[in-house]
């Protein structure tokens, strides 16, 4: 079988290239970044929730995570009015108990610094495949179709093979891909709209916090504060007690209106945009009792700090003969419910049983050629075309991958939303939506079917029964 070529080394591409070295599959991991780990300092925080820890655990990764990541115990919500005269007080308007994650699933859902999982996870791959320094530009679709598709790098290297885009909302492959599909008429009009975002979030890392000072660092479980805070600069934030006493904070401010998403990721404005965030929101509450935003501001790390649009949206196209989407290159959704990373775990390990398979019949055609004294496997009877097998990985998982964007958008609709309906929102869900029923809708059908490998000893699951 022809080598895979992994463009990025997101955390869905990492997943793939661990399913990929169990397999014993060739592959190879072309990543932009010039350097193999990222600074401790800032990088935001990814939830691990019960439906991909499973396949950490298939993987021989969940043990070591888990000594770098904080188990949660709940949400809480509350909201402030900036305009209160005095103090201002936050209203606790409820919270989500995420220890039933445990009692329900097996597993409590855990929050990581992004540079921790992602430097545990690169540390764990042969240093041979991954690549770095590579930027993709181009990939070539070749004309026939049984032949290999070829991405050519801003370096003027070229790689060919089976082509799996991992790089991101912003994907060159996906863009490559789509401008050549657009071109000869073959791209779906739902796939001409870019991604969109009506909020810009900051998020920052605090150095190790004084526990005296901020208590809630030094609890054995995270209890993720949320304010919604209303007045004539509203905005949400999210505060995340990390391991070693910091506080990962996140602070959302909604914008006028949807705002279209550029083709190329664009940072010059970076270092503008997060002063002026800072110096807007710096003299107002936070989540912390006692703290204001500035405060949070200023324990943070200079320079560490992220001002990012909240893309979110969901691409219809995702494979094209040898060349193939997965994660946010694909399905773009948000960071809140925990579901990038769980959905780019299940693209990674149905990418791979497919590979899998595919490679068990490549090898069992070559012996049957072999034995049959042909000269060479293509005078056998013909495979199953790959594209055919990369096309049903599009439609087993489109339909779920949809799902988890769209129930993102409202999750975050209703923590973050303004006004006298996003009070009551949130209010009602906090308190009269019996936490049975949102195990049953929700939680149940999320842990109903969490993937595995097939070509490794399965995990046994708590039966939802």
């Amino acid at each position: 079988m022809d080598k895979i070529i992994i463009v990025g080394a997101g955390l869905g591409g990492l997943l793939l290239a661990f399913l990929l070295e169990k397999a014993s599959l060739d592959y190879l991991i072309l990543e932009r970044m010039t350097t193999s780990t990222m600074p401790l300092e800032g990088g935001g925080v990814i939830p691990i929730t019960s439906q991909i820890q499973p396949l950490l655990q298939q993987l021989g990764l969940l043990d070591a995570l888990k000594q770098l990541a904080k188990p949660v115990s709940h949400i809480s919500v509350y909201e402030a009015n900036q305009e209160q005269k005095g103090k201002i007080l936050c209203n606790k308007l409820g919270a989500i108990d995420k220890t039933v994650s445990f009692s329900r699933y097996g597993y409590y859902t855990l929050v990581i610094s992004r540079p921790e999982l992602y430097n545990h996870l690169v540390g764990q791959l042969p240093k041979e495949k991954l690549l770095f320094g590579k930027q993709v530009e181009n990939i070539v679709i070749n004309s026939t179709r049984d032949s290999k598709a070829t991405c050519v790098c801003t370096d003027g290297s070229s790689y060919q093979g089976i082509i799996i885009g991992a790089d991101g909302a912003y994907s060159n492959v996906r863009l490559s891909l789509y401008r050549q599909l657009k071109e000869c008429g073959r791209l779906p009009a739902q796939d001409h709209k870019p991604l969109q975002y009506q909020y810009r979030s900051l998020v920052g890392m605090t150095q190790p916090l004084d526990p005296d000072r901020f208590p809630v660092v030094k609890a054995e479980y995270s209890e993720i504060q949320v304010l919604v805070s209303k007045g004539s600069r509203p905005f949400s934030c999210w505060c995340v007690p990390m391991t070693r006493n910091r506080l990962c904070w996140l602070l959302d401010e909604e914008l006028p209106g949807p705002i279209d998403c550029p083709e190329v990721e664009d940072w010059s404005d970076m270092k503008e945009t997060i002063q002026m965030t800072c110096e807007k929101f710096r003299a107002l509450q936070s989540p912390l009792e006692n703290t204001l935003m500035g405060e949070l501001f200023d324990l943070t790390p200079e320079g560490t700090m992220l001002s990012l649009p909240r893309e979110e949206g969901f691409h219809f196209t995702w494979t094209h003969g040898k060349i193939a989407l997965m994660g946010d290159a694909c399905h773009k959704a948000l960071v809140c419910g925990g579901q990038p990373f769980v959905q780019a775990g299940y693209d990674a390990v149905n990418l791979a049983n497919l590979f899998y398979a595919y490679s068990r019949l490549v090898d069992q055609n070559a012996s049957d050629t072999t034995a049959s004294g042909a000269l060479t496997a293509t005078s056998s009877c013909p495979l199953e075309d790959l594209a055919v097998r990369l096309r049903s990985y599009e439609s087993d998982r489109r339909s779920d991958a949809l799902k988890a964007v769209q129930g993102s958008h409202v999750f975050g609709k209703i923590m973050s939303r303004q006004g006298w309906t996003g009070t009551m929102l949130r209010y009602i869900f906090l308190n009269y939506v019996p936490q049975f029923l949102v195990n049953s809708i929700i939680g149940d059908r999320l842990n109903s079917d969490r993937a595995q490998a097939c070509f490794l000893p399965s995990v046994t699951m708590t039966n939802l029964d």
